[in-house]
């Protein structure tokens, strides 16, 4: 075969095939973000007939009424005669052919996960795969507080639970209940809390749950599902498209309610890509499932001790600010949980004196938390604006936040 030239580094990946670890005489790797796998190590598992065209350099996979054909280092594959773009060429690598490994799955009729917490492929043939939905609710969670109700995700066999912290605040007692109608209601013990995120991590002690595969990525417009318990309806799957995100919220069009509050976002192949939180005005917004996953785990309050947990907030976070296409630059920041507005200082330097700006639209000083920005200020060249923020919480206002230079 062909050698190319010297390749950059990769990073080692996992493959696994309706939950059976592959073999591979070369471990798979990824490269640009794309999961390359050696051409025999995974078609050959996908029931594929392979050849190898020397003289064209070109891979030949059939199977079931399907004909691919891969040339070596191009963009394109011809499938039963048409050609179809490739987000990753095949390509020589360690002496073997590798070839994109979630174009073949899924043109076997597989479905396709990446656990980046574990770098791990999780491939589910089409003999395997059921209805993405169905998936979605076995990972999802009815909680039942002495409080309110909410929902939940499982992140683990061995019982790890993400919900709200809303859902468990000044809860002395809960039950869970799960998609095959079992309820647990033991010992649950929360070992991870960002209450100014609306986040929690509950554990109970159950083993042998179905956890969700977390998915750290998300695109704008993708189709998404939310799956919760809306108003009590236990595992209600809503479907729509991801508007817009950023390190802080998903939003999308999923449709969700009281109720809802902890349960799954998910993509299209299953992947969890976020937590169902809030709602307001037709806007729906989860928190991504990276900021979940970043919660320490180094508690361990029993969730009866949750009645008298005391949360202070913090000074809000992220400060950020953007120019947009018609001059203005928008301002946002890390919405607070339970904030019921927030105070805007500004200054024309960085030593101040600041002072609250005024909300021309409410015509006062309170301003309240928005996406994709909270506000914009008509930008003037020459000039800057420096400002920070703070919270009100049941009636107690925040620290100001670090100073954010507009301009």
């Amino acid at each position: 075969m062909l050698a190319l030239s010297a390749q950059p580094a990769f990073a080692a990946v996992n493959v696994t095939l309706d939950g059976v670890p592959l073999a591979f005489e070369a471990a798979p790797v990824i490269e640009n973000g794309r999961v390359m796998a050696p051409m025999r190590g995974i078609l050959q598992p996908l029931d594929y007939t392979v050849q190898w065209n020397e003289e064209e350099q070109t891979v030949l996979a059939e199977k079931d009424g399907v004909s691919i054909s891969l040339p070596l280092g191009r963009d394109t594959a011809v499938v039963n005669g048409s050609a179809v773009p490739l987000d990753a060429p095949a390509r020589i690598i360690q002496e073997r052919t590798f070839v994109p490994l979630r174009f073949l799955a899924e043109h076997s009729g597989a479905q396709v996960l990446w656990d980046g917490s574990t770098e791990t492929v999780s491939i589910r043939s089409a003999a395997d795969a059921v209805d993405p939905t169905e998936r979605m609710k076995e990972s999802a969670v009815y909680i039942q507080t002495n409080k309110m109700q909410g929902s939940g995700i499982v992140l683990s066999a061995d019982g790890l639970i993400a919900t709200n912290f809303h859902v468990l605040e000044n809860a002395s007692t809960a039950q869970f209940v799960f998609n095959d109608g079992s309820i647990y209601q033991g010992e649950a013990v929360v070992v991870g809390l960002s209450p100014q995120e609306d986040i929690a991590l509950v554990r109970i002690g159950r083993t042998g749950l179905t956890p969700a595969v977390p998915v750290t990525s998300v695109q704008q417009g993708e189709a998404v599902f939310a799956v919760g318990s809306p108003n009590g309806k236990r595992n209600t799957v809503t479907s729509g498209v991801a508007e817009g995100f950023d390190r802080d919220v998903i939003s999308a069009t999923a449709v969700i309610e009281h109720g809802s509050s902890g349960g799954g976002l998910f993509n299209t192949s299953g992947g969890l890509i976020g937590m169902t939180s809030f709602f307001g005005e037709g806007k729906y917004f989860s928190v991504p499932i990276a900021r979940v996953l970043a919660v320490p785990q180094n508690l361990s309050v029993p969730l009866g001790e949750m009645k008298t947990y005391d949360y202070t907030p913090d000074a809000p976070q992220n400060l950020r600010c953007e120019l947009d296409d018609n001059g203005y630059v928008n301002v946002s920041w890390s919405p607070v949980y339970g904030a019921e507005y927030y105070t805007v200082f500004g200054a024309a330097t960085p030593d101040g004196p600041f002072r609250p700006l005024k909300n021309n639209t409410l015509e006062g000083e309170k301003w309240y938390w928005g996406f994709p920005q909270a506000f914009g200020v008509s930008s003037r060249q020459g000039q800057a604006l420096y400002i920070k923020v703070s919270a009100v919480v049941n009636g107690k206002e925040t620290p100001e936040s670090e100073i954010l230079k507009v301009s």
